[in-house]
């Protein structure tokens, strides 16, 4: 027998888990979005078109056709990116 695929409004929340996890497990930075979609967060902007190529790839051979987004680095990100740098050299000095 054929293998169904799911309509976009038949995916549920635990294809969204799992399609996290698996991009987690790969190496991505990943979180929620406000909308519970899973998004993947590049460091550099330039970086998504190569990224984006890869991710589908993964999402495909989990046979996830939901939603899933990429973007760049934040403002705030790169705030608590520093602020965690900043916190290694202290720890590193004392």
């Amino acid at each position: 027998m054929a293998i169904k695929d799911k309509q976009p409004e038949q995916i549920g929340t635990t294809d969204k888990l799992k399609a996290f996890k698996a991009l987690k497990d790969a190496g991505y930075r990943t979180e929620f979005s406000a909308s519970g979609v899973p998004t993947v967060i590049c460091n550099n902007a330039e970086d998504i078109d190569k990224e984006l190529k890869s991710i589908k790839k993964l999402l495909k051979e989990l046979r996830y056709n939901g939603s899933f987004g990429v973007r760049g680095p934040r403002k705030s990100d790169q705030l608590t990116q520093e602020t965690a740098e900043t916190e290694e050299k202290k720890e590193l000095t004392a």
